[in-house]
């Protein structure tokens, strides 16, 4: 690549903009205008030639301090500086107004209406995808280092498309230490994928020097542990960053799979304006990154090598100095933010349209119908489900560990990868987090991945991922995130404390998630098909115990179960049980035998969770006028609690008895069977309960 002309004057003059945006928030900060500001001073020359390397339709995930990448992708430089950039360095479609850009963006900074989340996230926790224009950007949350599973997930799906591109990410040396650093980098070199990701190593993570952080002579070292290529610059070369990334690029489109860059910057400023995290630094440190400020040494570079004069150094800076000054006094004067311009709820009502439109993978699978098997188990409609989504829809693709040749844990996916191919149905590595992360990424970009966790336990691996990322990315800036992760959950096989929880409470209270738990195979296959279409995170809960322990006749024609809505499944009048998943048998084998003894019971299956079918249960409580509650999850803090809340607000004139819980005790689940059959709500126990409610 080194024949290629750098773009020095484009580096130049984004640099100067991305400084100049930073002194002028730190002033506002320092009055008042900005809550918070991370400068990213010291880090233009890495940031800048990064951005400018990408093509149309690569893709910028970007961190805190990397104003210059975005500024990069987002602005056309010819219109914003038409009289220092030639026209004929345009390099991308038309993307609109670049003052709006700067406009919107200082919005975003301030909170205001106008800003790209309107005012429901902070500073750079945004993002586009807006691909006619070729602006594809995810933007960070402050969990560092949780977005490199998602660019990666970027970048499977652009090897997926075939379309040549690539996803490029930033991380600083502290960020490296995370588990999704390793987790993603390891992931993104076994699948080979279009993947860049650039450490910004100042030497220090807030007050942490390099020595307390990481045991290697160099960060690049680690690029040889993953297979992947690793190449280290001068961080405050901009020539030197944009000719790296370049071939880091060309590598990546080429399949040769992800490189990792170590870019080796001076520390301009704290952690965070306001913060004395810079005096840990040593005097004489301070000083040698003084020295190495690279806009000093750039702006010498650019003249010596004729892309600037030095008669236009002055009026470049007062103009860009001015630029913003208006564009920031504009901002200050927008509009705050009005309430409820995001549901409340979050999450989005209909699949976006880029969702619909998305190229197809490399290898469809051919759309044609399948016959079921009659008297189909939960996993047969598990299956069912996963295959005929696959036929209907060639965007759904399937990621977990061992789901490919082997089948899954359970056998739920056994024949997809012979019928669909390796692009479709992938296995991942032993890493939850970068699963799910990947997955929320290529989601982003119209996918509809499917992710199976061998056991529901294991999602606490991910738990970032799920509860940060997948699931708030709507209320930050209406990206839909069309993500099913399958979960596989609950007791009744004697496999101890790490192989039968029931963890659907720990979601239940992140706004963004919908919770699924069907309890037949009928609502196994309806509802997993549902929550495939749907364009939000969903998570399935699917009971171990059920997989193979019941069989019903499934109907040729397609089911559909909608998300959302609860069933009766079986009538009474003296009161009802709401319950879910395995418990629902329990309930009804109670039900029956309480029947001969006079007793008529009703049984409400509440098959999703979030959002919950308030009406249906508050109906039947309403019309027996006793609610008790059973879930197999533990009582203190499981989904019961919340139910009897609702009941006792909105029902309580119709209720002639106090609301009931039945739960698993407060313990972890007990290996030895007669122990974990001791503590299981089951069929004996919910009969108990019912009797002592009756006679209430």
């Amino acid at each position: 690549m080194s024949h290629e002309k750098v773009p020095l004057r484009e580096i130049y003059l984004l640099m100067q903009l991305a400084r100049a945006w930073d002194l002028r928030f730190e002033n506002l900060f320092r009055t008042g205008a900005v809550k918070k500001w991370y400068s990213s001073v010291g880090n233009e020359a890495v940031t800048t030639a990064a951005g400018l390397a990408l093509e149309p339709g690569d893709a910028l995930a970007s961190l805190h301090r990397d104003v210059g990448a975005i500024f990069a992708h987002y602005l056309d430089l010819p219109a914003l500086f038409p009289d220092l950039v030639p026209p004929r360095r345009v390099r991308r479609d038309s993307r609109g107004d670049p003052r709006e850009h700067l406009y919107g963006l200082a919005c975003q900074m301030m909170g205001k209406a106008d800003g790209y989340t309107a005012g429901h996230d902070r500073s750079y926790h945004f993002g586009h995808i807006d691909e006619p224009h070729g602006i594809l950007h995810v933007g960070m949350i402050s969990h560092l280092g949780a977005m490199i599973p998602v660019a990666a997930g970027l970048a499977l799906a652009m090897k997926l498309r075939g379309e040549g591109r690539a996803a490029i990410n930033f991380i600083g040396d502290g960020g490296t230490s995370t588990g999704d650093f390793h987790e993603a980098l390891n992931q993104a070199a076994v699948m080979r994928l279009p993947f860049v990701l650039v450490i910004e190593n100042n030497h220090y993570a807030f007050s942490t020097p390099e020595r307390e952080q990481y045991a290697c002579r160099k960060l690049i070292d680690r690029a040889i542990g993953y297979g992947v290529a690793g190449e280290s610059v001068d961080g405050g070369d901009p020539a030197a960053v944009w000719l790296t990334v370049r071939r880091a690029l060309a590598r990546a489109r080429r399949g040769e799979g992800p490189t990792l860059i170590e870019a080796n910057l001076v520390r301009l400023r704290g952690h965070s304006e306001g913060d004395d995290s810079m005096d840990v630094v040593p005097v004489e440190e301070r000083e040698r990154f003084i020295r190495g400020d690279p806009m000093g040494r750039f702006e010498a570079a650019a003249i010596a090598a004729g892309a600037l004069r030095p008669e236009e150094v002055e009026s470049i800076g007062s103009g860009i100095h001015q630029l913003l000054i208006e564009v920031t006094d504009r901002a200050r004067e927008a509009a705050e933010p009005e309430p409820g311009t995001r549901p409340v709820f979050a999450v989005c009502a209909a699949a976006s349209e880029r969702a619909r439109t998305a190229p197809k993978p490399l290898d469809p699978a051919p759309t044609r119908a399948m016959a079921p098997p009659a008297g189909a188990t939960y996993i047969d409609a598990i299956a069912r489900a996963l295959r005929e989504e696959m036929e209907r829809d060639p965007m759904v693709i399937l990621l977990g560990q061992d789901i490919a040749a082997y089948g899954g844990a359970f056998k739920a996916t056994r024949g997809l990868l012979e019928r669909f191919g390796p692009g479709r149905v992938m296995n991942t590595t032993l890493a939850e987090s970068a699963a799910i992360g990947i997955a929320s990424g290529a989601a982003l970009l119209g996918y509809r991945p499917v992710v199976e966790m061998q056991f529901a336990d294991f999602i606490s691996c991910a738990f970032n991922q799920v509860v940060n990322v997948a699931a708030k990315m709507f209320y930050r800036w209406e990206a839909p995130v069309p993500l099913v992760i399958r979960c596989p959950s609950g007791g009744g096989a004697a496999a101890g404390p790490f192989h039968s929880q029931n963890p659907e409470a720990w979601f239940l209270h992140v706004p963004g998630l919908k919770v699924v738990a069907p309890s037949t195979p009928r609502d196994a296959l309806g509802l997993l098909k549902a929550a495939i279409r749907d364009p939000n995170p969903v998570l399935f809960f699917e009971h171990k115990s059920l997989y193979r322990r019941l069989r019903e006749e499934l109907p040729a024609e397609e089911v559909l179960v909608p998300l959302g809505a609860a069933r009766t499944a079986r009538e009474g009048s003296d009161a009802s049980v709401i319950t879910y998943g395995w418990c629902v048998h329990h309930a009804l084998a109670a039900a029956a035998k309480l029947e001969g003894e006079g007793i008529s019971i009703e049984v409400i299956d509440l098959r999703t969770l979030c959002p919950l079918d308030e009406e249906a249960v508050l109906a039947s409580v309403k019309k027996t006028g006793k609610a008790l509650i059973v879930h197999e999850a533990p009582l203190t803090g499981g989904f019961g609690g919340e139910l009897a809340a609702r009941i006792a607000d909105q029902a309580f004139e119709s209720l002639d008895g106090p609301v009931r819980r039945l739960a698993f005790p407060d313990t972890p689940v007990p290996f030895h069977a007669r122990l974990e059959a001791a503590a299981m709500p089951d069929a004996e126990k919910i009969a108990a309960a019912l009797r002592d409610l009756v006679g209430y």
